[in-house]
């Protein structure tokens, strides 16, 4: 018996041997815990590994996905999480038969023990958890040799026309206090605030990630006034087993802090 973050309960026979998953970076996070031949669906958007998307089926993307191909594939559990993915579809999955875990991940505390709970889920604790002891250290000791954030008040934008931000209750802010920036805004989700806005409230550095917007070296010039930066937005909004590399790349992108 397992619980998942809504607070559902899922009763599976054993080690699931079918799995889709709906959420890129828990793919990448299935093959880490060494059950990639379980898997036999996932979204367009499950870019790691590259040769998963071209060997197994996809069910759509993220948000819409294609309950029939997935009924049709039959899975013994779904992979899902509470954001990233619509609720009308895991509910109409689950009224199909098929069981969905879902997870709601909002800290960097809830990303480190996903890694020990998925591994419980699909039958390799002993793995999972060791992942988790991997991320704890790794992450414990790259914040003591370098300070990305140095305390500077920092907007982490997330879309363009119109300008939306990652607010308070977004991973993406947890894992930038983590890294020591004081993020802004302070309010929930992902508010649309124009630049002025930001200008206005004293920010002091805006990050312009490569995902969900795929920002480039142009749009710098929107952001005048501010010291913006482009960064991988895998490292600030994936986790999984993503994050065994945030330290690595904290220090190399920041090498000269």
């Amino acid at each position: 018996m397992t619980v998942d973050d809504r607070g559902f309960s899922l009763d599976l026979a054993g080690p699931p041997q079918r799995i889709i998953s709906l959420v890129p970076s828990l793919t990448e996070t299935l093959v880490d815990l060494r059950v990639e031949d379980r898997i036999v669906g996932l979204t367009k958007f499950c870019i790691h590994p590259d040769h998963l998307r071209r060997e197994r089926m996809r069910v759509g993307g993220t948000k819409g996905v294609r309950i029939d191909v997935i009924l049709d594939l039959q899975p013994d559990l779904v992979i899902a999480n509470l954001e990233e993915n619509e609720a009308q579809d895991i509910m109409a999955l689950e009224i199909s038969g098929i069981p969905c875990w879902v997870c709601d991940v909002r800290t960097v505390e809830r990303a480190f023990r996903l890694l020990s709970d998925l591994g419980a889920l699909v039958g390799m604790a002993d793995r999972g958890a060791d992942l988790e002891a991997e991320a704890r250290r790794s992450w414990e000791e790259g914040r003591l040799s370098v300070d990305p954030g140095q305390g500077r008040k920092v907007a982490y934008a997330v879309w363009r026309n119109p300008w939306m931000w990652a607010g308070h209750d977004a991973y993406i802010q947890s894992v930038l206090r983590w890294w020591g920036w004081t993020p802004w805004p302070e309010v929930a989700r992902y508010p649309e605030l124009e630049m002025a806005e930001v200008r206005d409230q004293g920010v002091e550095e805006v990050l312009l990630p490569s995902e969900p917007f795929p920002f480039k070296e142009d749009h710098k010039a929107e952001c005048e006034g501010l010291d913006a930066r482009l960064v991988d937005g895998e490292m600030f909004s994936w986790y999984g087993s993503r994050m065994l590399k945030v330290p690595a790349y904290m220090a190399a992108a920041w090498n000269d802090a």
